[in-house]
């Protein structure tokens, strides 16, 4: 479990580093300049946040599905087969 953690950590991370590569720095400027660039990415990375949920929301059926059929004992083949 903590390794999982510093997995999911490191990898924001890192993706935090890219989405801040996307928009350009400010040079003379100031901060209000950027602000359409900062609300174009975030609108971005929202959006595509929500796209990820609905997929996912989609799938719940299906998970559900593979779940409870993994959680389901097998039954023994010799109770079966045994006679009343």
């Amino acid at each position: 479990m903590m390794g999982s953690w510093m997995s999911v950590t490191g990898l924001a991370s890192l993706f935090a580093g890219e989405f801040s590569g996307m928009v350009p720095e400010p040079t003379g400027t100031t901060a209000a300049s950027t602000n359409p660039a900062y609300a174009r990415l975030f609108a971005r990375l929202g959006w595509g946040s929500v796209a990820v949920g609905l997929v996912l929301a989609v799938l719940v059926p299906f998970l559900r599905r593979l779940i409870t059929e993994k959680a389901e004992p097998a039954q023994p083949r010799s109770a079966e087969m045994a006679a009343p």
